[in-house]
């Protein structure tokens, strides 16, 4: 029998968990919560057994417990890690039922201090109702699956795809914690049920439920109240928050107090009327491309090597291009990322994440792609939504082809049009964004965008069934026309043949003719400055 094991331990649910967000500090808080859970799990299994091997990610115990303050703000440790354990197969398993219950108590005493601090004026007997029913909550929402497989002389790539198959097939069959809810819903997960001090009954009716949770609510502390002085607090009249939710809210004070010895600064997020400067902001979110084959190797010190590359392009690479730019970033967990951004920074910053990624130096190497979404939408518009739909931005980039390697853009128009397109990062030896920004700066210092909207007006009805034109000659030839014609006074000297042939290459790489049609419109939208209207 072998003495070693391949483990690999996950912290969830992520989507969920994240995605509940009504304000950007909701959406930091979730993706560095589930950070630190890692973080801690990963030190408890250190203070065990100081042999234990982090593979990924590729975290020493010093580097734990004696972490970078600069950004250690930003989530940087993913909600999963593999690692090698020594031991017999049942001292192993005896480690990590401990670490999974530390993980669990840090979780549950850091909603009971969400409690604590929001709720400080009720009596002990009022704080003690409310974290009861906060810890069933917990219990049917936290989800902690792991796995150990024997690691003999199997190489270690074997090893590590028999774990996988075994971690999935033990996620497929969780079993669900039924907790039962009389009152309403969370106003953030709209999931689990918002705390109440008093009892709701079967026949209360919706105005005297709303008067309960009203008069709990009521009660939090000042800097979670609305107010004369602060135009809004932490915790809105209108928000009605479960326990899980709660802790979220007030993440950031316990974040503060853990580690303020450390000097780790945690100011709170901005929220997106503060990020740009008009009424539209970007949110980019990157995802690497067929990570497994990167992590192929068929020993531990290969799939190390890797980690170690991701690792220093999410702690340093990834927030120097975001905040250089004056982005915000929610998380870098490897080859994840995501960042709210001004709008005119939008496709700079995803095009500098795309190609460090892929720098010898600062990520992975030539071979490594990534995939992007990147959406713009109004600043009144639903969080949930923009966020939801970046998330199927990504998805429609990493289908667009076999290869992957794509940027889809999409706007959110503040009359409720959506434009949308995907193209690959390369065209023959262009980045597609150089493409795109060439010509925003063309209609930025020399052309008038109506030729634009004439050309929609021609062209659209031509477009046969399936989304495509006839003629590429003529598309040529008529965009040459409506570019010549409408350059600005004093920029007739401008020859325009070689941006009408940047965008015949934008065409042809275009699904469709609607696809050309819609990054056209864009182009006149990333002409304004921040997206307002000139």
């Amino acid at each position: 029998m072998t003495n070693r094991h391949v483990v690999i331990f996950t912290i969830g649910p992520v989507q969920s968990f994240i995605a509940s967000a009504r304000r950007t500090e909701d959406l930091w808080s979730g993706s560095y919560i589930l950070s630190y859970l890692a973080r801690e799990a990963m030190k408890v299994l250190y203070q065990m057994d100081e042999t234990t091997e982090m593979v990924f990610p590729k975290v020493s115990k010093e580097e734990l417990n004696k972490p970078n303050v600069k950004n250690f703000h930003i989530a940087s440790i993913p909600n999963r890690f593999t690692t090698i354990v020594q031991g017999s197969a049942e001292q192993v398993y005896a480690r990590l039922k401990e670490v999974e219950q530390s993980v669990r108590n840090i979780f549950t005493d850091f909603c009971f201090q969400a409690i604590e601090e929001v709720f400080h004026s009720l009596s002990d007997e009022e704080k003690e109702k409310l974290k009861r029913l906060t810890e069933k909550q917990i219990l049917s929402f936290l989800e902690i699956y792991w796995v150990i497989e024997p690691y003999g002389d199997e190489p270690f790539n074997k090893v590590r795809e028999q774990a996988e198959k075994r971690l999935g097939a033990l996620k497929n069959e969780k079993t669900f914690e039924y907790v039962p809810q009389t009152s309403f819903v969370c106003t953030v997960c709209k999931e689990r049920e918002a705390l109440c001090l008093d009892d709701i009954h079967p026949n209360d009716r919706y105005g005297t439920i709303k008067q309960k949770l009203v008069k709990t609510w009521s009660r939090r502390a000042y800097e979670y109240r609305e107010n004369e002085e602060k135009q809004t607090g932490k915790i809105k009249d209108s928000e009605f928050l479960c326990g899980v939710c709660l802790g979220k809210r007030a993440a950031r004070s316990y974040f503060e107090e853990k580690f303020k010895q450390a000097g780790a600064k945690f100011r709170s997020f901005p929220s997106v009327l503060d990020i740009g400067h008009g009424n539209y902001y970007a949110i980019i979110m990157m995802d690497g491309d067929n990570m497994g084959k990167l992590f192929s190797g068929d020993k531990e010190r290969a799939y190390s090597e890797v980690s170690e590359k991701l690792a220093r392009f999410a702690q340093q690479h990834v927030p120097h291009i975001v905040e250089k730019h004056d982005g915000k970033l929610v998380y870098a967990g490897g080859d994840d990322v995501l960042a709210f951004v001004p709008v005119d920074k939008a496709l700079i910053i995803a095009e500098q994440l795309r190609f460090a990624f892929s720098d010898q130096e600062k990520g992975l190497g030539k071979e490594a792609t990534a995939s992007f979404g990147v959406i713009i939408g109004h600043k009144k518009a639903p969080l949930h939504m923009l966020l939801d739909g970046v998330r199927k931005l990504e998805k429609k980039a990493k289908s667009y082809r076999k290869e992957k390697d794509a940027l889809a853009l999409s706007i959110y128009m503040g009359a409720g049009e959506i434009l949308e397109t995907v193209l690959p990062w390369k065209i023959e030896h262009e980045t597609t964004s150089q493409l795109l920004l060439k010509f925003v700066d063309l209609l930025h210092t020399t052309l008038s965008s109506t030729f634009i909207y004439r050309f929609l007006e021609a062209f659209s009805p031509l477009l046969e069934q399936g989304g495509k034109w006839k003629e590429n000659d003529m598309l040529r030839l008529e965009l040459y026309r409506l570019l010549h014609r409408s350059k600005r006074e004093g920029a007739k000297h401008v020859d325009v043949r070689p941006y009408v042939e940047d965008l015949m290459k934008l065409h042809d790489v275009a699904k469709t003719g609607y696809d050309f049609l819609y990054l056209l419109k864009m182009l006149t939208f990333f002409r304004r400055k921040e997206g307002e209207k000139k």
